[in-house]
């Protein structure tokens, strides 16, 4: 078995104190985690980062982005809350199927306050989990997921490296918070990358979560 040096497990951006025993829980928003979602795209911390615009800036435009996707019967996005398992709001994520369908992208957002518990790191790993179970079925399989690292986030760069994504290059995004293009870093985890991971991790056999009304939770707990 590989040994891994205490030292680089003491200094991994988001593993400090560990997880521990601290599940959480990956759900569909509510109306009621509107507000909140707001106020993370428009927390300058947290949004300077953020190289994906799919997040709503306002209470008008979050009424609207929740009722379209209420609305959507074929969905190509797929936002999540993120809660403890007393459900109290820890942050959010989406995964977003590209134009041919047979790639998605994961972005994700942590509250700061909750920054050094493990959560971006085993939140990453639950996404990539849902997004090769297939969860729209209208669509292939997908073969590749991919994570959008600002130059600067050294942090970043560094968890999606921890969760198997391999580096892919460098470009541009447009950012939300800067009303601009930012540079950026583009990693992928291939379907065969995650297979072998789950397979050496003991978990091969996983299950499948399907897309589900708003009202009814989508549970996908945080273990990989």
């Amino acid at each position: 078995m590989l040994d891994i040096d205490k030292k680089l497990q003491q200094t991994e951006p988001d593993c400090s104190e560990g997880l521990g025993n601290k599940n959480f829980l990956l759900r569909q928003p509510a109306q009621a985690d509107l507000d909140m979602l707001v106020a993370s795209a428009t927390n300058p911390v947290l949004a300077k980062n953020l190289c994906s615009n799919w997040l709503p800036t306002s209470s008008r435009a979050a009424d609207l982005w929740f009722a379209s996707h209420n609305q959507e019967t074929n969905p190509t996005d797929f936002p999540f809350v993120l809660t403890d398992m007393k459900g109290n709001y820890l942050g959010t994520a989406c995964l977003m199927l590209q134009e041919e369908r047979t790639q998605a992208e994961i972005s994700i957002m942590i509250c700061r306050d909750k920054w050094q518990n493990g959560y971006a790191t085993r939140a990453i790993q639950a996404l990539a989990d849902f997004a090769f179970s297939n969860p729209n079925q209208n669509h292939p399989k997908l073969q590749t997921v991919t994570a959008q690292c600002r130059v600067s986030c050294r942090k970043s760069r560094r968890i999606v490296e921890k969760c198997g994504f391999q580096y892919s290059g460098t470009g541009m995004a447009q950012s939300p918070h800067y009303r601009g293009m930012i540079p950026i870093d583009r990693y992928h985890l291939d379907r065969g990358i995650w297979t072998a991971i789950r397979h050496w991790a003991g978990a091969s056999h996983m299950p499948i979560y399907r897309n589900q009304p708003t009202n009814q939770p989508l549970e996908v707990k945080g273990a990989a």
